[in-house]
């Protein structure tokens, strides 16, 4: 591991790919710094069919292990388990960072890619090729070829609730617990005016944060920016409930 997994984590990032969880690693090592944390991996079966209330499940199995109330964050398909348990379990949940999650929460690189499928008449390695460049921006032939291996591998093992013949949608509904969203500008999946209309979802207590660059995995490349403005919206909330309670 890249950082040291806190035993009683005030920090959650929530992990439903281990081929892309790699990509998680530098926002929560710059994380761990300041605030113990853990990563929870939910590794889908390849025998059994896809099911989130399965990784929710599980998810609610490891966080009533923690003492306290946890940050949870989590980014595309990730990010869509953890806003689906702050909505089961809103008891058990600090503050939600979504990372490149759109107001259709299941939109993901994967939708995209099957869609794709549909509208090009090409190979399957050749979209995966093309999806890589777009996600990451990379150029480098190499790079690319290893990237496409790592996203064909997240398509077929990882938790996800798509095919090309089943699209899955699933729109916000406001929740209690305080909420961030970090994208980026140059997103390729999600653009920034779909990032804007979570604003009509929002409390008081809610962010949204816009990376200039990056793409669709921002938090990797802008990794210091991301744990910047996470740090800032934790300490934003500690400031509101010290007020309340003086």
């Amino acid at each position: 591991m890249a950082f040291k997994q806190a035993t009683c984590p005030q920090v959650v990032g929530i992990s439903t790919s281990q081929p892309l969880q790699r990509f998680d690693l530098p926002l929560l090592r710059s994380l761990s710094r300041q605030y113990p944390v853990a990563q929870w991996q939910f590794c889908q079966d390849p025998d059994q069919s896809i099911d989130l209330n399965s990784a929710i499940a599980s998810l609610h199995d490891y966080l009533q292990t923690c003492q306290d109330k946890v940050h949870l964050v989590g980014h595309g398909i990730a990010g869509l388990v953890g806003w689906l348990y702050t909505r089961q379990y809103p008891e058990r949940v600090r503050s939600l960072t979504l990372l490149s999650v759109g107001v259709n929460l299941a939109t993901s690189w994967h939708s995209h890619y099957y869609e794709q499928r549909q509208l090009m008449c090409c190979s399957r390695e050749t979209i995966l090729t093309r999806s890589a460049f777009y996600l990451f921006g990379y150029r480098d032939k190499e790079i690319l070829y290893w990237l496409a291996n790592l996203l064909k591998e997240d398509l077929d093992n990882s938790l996800v609730p798509h095919s090309i013949y089943a699209p899955t949608y699933i729109l916000p509904k406001s929740l209690s617990v305080p909420m961030l969203i970090c994208g980026a500008v140059d997103d390729y999946v999600i653009g920034e005016q779909v990032y804007k209309k979570w604003k009509s979802y929002f409390k008081d207590s809610d962010r949204l944060w816009l990376s200039q660059h990056g793409k669709h995995f921002f938090h990797y490349s802008q990794s210091q920016s991301v744990s910047k403005q996470i740090h800032n919206f934790w300490q934003s909330l500690s400031l509101v409930a010290n007020a309340i309670f003086v």
